[in-house]
């Protein structure tokens, strides 16, 4: 959450990368902003596996869009709405379940 707001507050993209391996990326938009996370190509997921679990339980995981990205990381993308981008319990739950849904 803490990259989101320097994103905001930036008007520029902000990454980080954690201490598990994942990347974050945050952009700023007009209204709201876009977030991934993801594993480098290196990471042991295969896009296959990703979607498999995406699908099993869409209900959790269905506001998590995959990405492949070019070159061969995999990541899960959300477009947030201005309120979701202020914090709270609901962007907790959306984080946690894309950490889940990549691990």
């Amino acid at each position: 959450m803490k990259l989101i707001g320097e994103a905001r507050i930036q008007q520029a993209v902000a990454m980080s990368h954690l201490d598990n391996g994942m990347h974050v990326f945050a952009y700023p938009l007009d209204a709201g902003m876009l977030v991934a996370l993801g594993v480098s190509a290196e990471a042991p997921m295969r896009p296959e596996d990703l979607l498999r679990r995406r699908g099993a339980e869409l209900r959790v995981f269905g506001g998590w869009l995959p990405a492949l990205f070019n070159d061969g990381g995999i990541y899960v993308v959300r477009r947030l709405s201005s309120e979701e981008e202020e914090g709270g319990d609901e962007l907790e739950r959306q984080l946690d379940a894309a950490l889940e849904l990549l691990n």
